[in-house]
């Protein structure tokens, strides 16, 4: 076995005053020389050869079938012949392992000969020499034979069990390519969903402030003084359309939000306060006002009525003045700019003498929400009195 001496280089350490680095250091070192593969070496010139012979061949058929189509684009087309069988070629190396694909390139790269050597022998023909036509479709076929042969070298031929085994591998690595293919799809699919969605959100928000912000006011009806709250109430929720929620709301004067809310009065007990019972006190509301009940706090006293005309039997009996109720002092406390509902208690309760009593909290504090309601409306929209 012969040797021979290659140079190699290796990292070292190298010190200096003290000081540490690692520098390269070259060296020698003795290796077999391998024998020549010499299989390697004949296919590797026989490839040479053959695709010498080849140019020829594509240079002589692209000339003659050129020149049988009149040249200029013609040899442009010609070019297709030698393109197509080269191709083919390519295809036959790339299915060395499986003998089915291998066999259908067989076929087809004799097809493509059989075509491009009758093109060359037409032009011999047309060119008046029989030679010419019968050497010019040799050289290809020379030139393309002699591939084939090289192509049986190259191909490698599997056992029945090994070309199963190599099919299941193929199989199972294409399986995987299509389901993480069929995975892209399904997100893309997902997220065009998922836009789409949040898009008709959109929309639908848009539409719906467009509508909120163009719809015209609803305007409540002017109700006579004389007619009473029950006849009002059901006159306004009829005249309602069916299915219109927010009508509903406007127009039912039991709501504060509606302008012809009035708020219900205080039923006094025989000494003159608020009852104890707070859903006793409620008694059937008022007549309703046609433009707005007026919200102001009701006087300490009441004012004597008008004097009765002398043919007027009904008289009013002269009344006594009586305490401020509980709902008016919480509207005047509001209006004072007290709006904390535990002070407001504490104040009332020692003002009406029910400090310990919860129901009497619950009321002032039901009372102080509606005054704060009140007064935010009467902000937004204008004191109506």
């Amino acid at each position: 076995m012969r040797f021979k001496t290659e140079k190699r280089s290796r990292t070292v350490q190298h010190t200096r005053d003290g000081i540490t680095h690692d520098v390269t250091e070259p060296y020698d070192v003795r290796v077999p020389v391998l024998p020549a593969d010499w299989d390697q070496r004949a296919i590797k010139a026989a490839v040479a050869v053959v695709m010498l012979l080849t140019t020829v061949a594509v240079v002589w058929s692209t000339y003659s079938i050129g020149a049988l189509l009149e040249g200029g684009m013609g040899y442009a087309a010609a070019a297709v012949f030698d393109a197509a069988w080269i191709v083919n070629v390519l295809l036959e190396y790339l299915a060395r392992y499986d003998a089915e694909k291998r066999a259908f390139s067989k076929k087809l790269g004799w097809g493509l000969l059989i075509c491009t050597m009758g093109a060359i022998f037409w032009h011999g023909l047309l060119a008046g020499s029989v030679a010419l036509g019968v050497v010019g479709a040799a050289v290809s076929l020379f030139a393309k034979v002699l591939w084939m042969g090289i192509m049986r070298f190259i191909n490698r031929d599997l056992s029945e069990a090994d070309q199963q085994w190599v099919k299941a591998e193929i199989s199972r690595s294409n399986a995987q390519l299509a389901i993480a293919g069929v995975r892209r799809q399904v997100a893309r699919a997902e997220n065009r969903a998922a836009l789409e969605l949040l898009a008709a959100e959109q929309t639908r928000t848009e539409v719906a402030e467009w509508i909120g912000s163009t719809a015209p006011a609803v305007e409540a009806p002017a109700a006579p003084a004389a007619v009473s709250a029950g006849s009002s109430t059901a006159s306004a929720l009829t005249s309602a359309p069916e299915g219109d929620a927010a009508t509903l709301r406007r127009r039912d004067v039991t709501n504060p939000g509606n302008p012809l809310f009035q708020a219900p009065v205080i039923r006094k007990d025989d000494d003159g306060y608020p009852a104890d019972d707070e859903f006793a006190q409620v008694s059937e509301p008022d007549n309703v006002h046609a433009i707005r009940p007026d919200v102001r706090p009701a006087p300490e006293t009441t004012p004597e009525p008008p004097a009765a005309s002398a043919d007027d039997d009904d008289r009013v009996p002269e009344q006594k003045p009586r305490r401020i109720s509980i709902a008016s002092a919480v509207r005047k406390a509001v209006a004072d700019g007290v709006t904390d509902a535990e002070t407001i208690v504490r104040s009332l309760g020692e003002r009406f003498d029910r400090k310990e009593d919860p129901t009497f909290a619950a009321t002032v504090k039901r009372y102080v929400r509606e005054a704060k309601n009140d007064q935010a409306d009467d902000q937004a929209h204008g004191l109506y009195l």
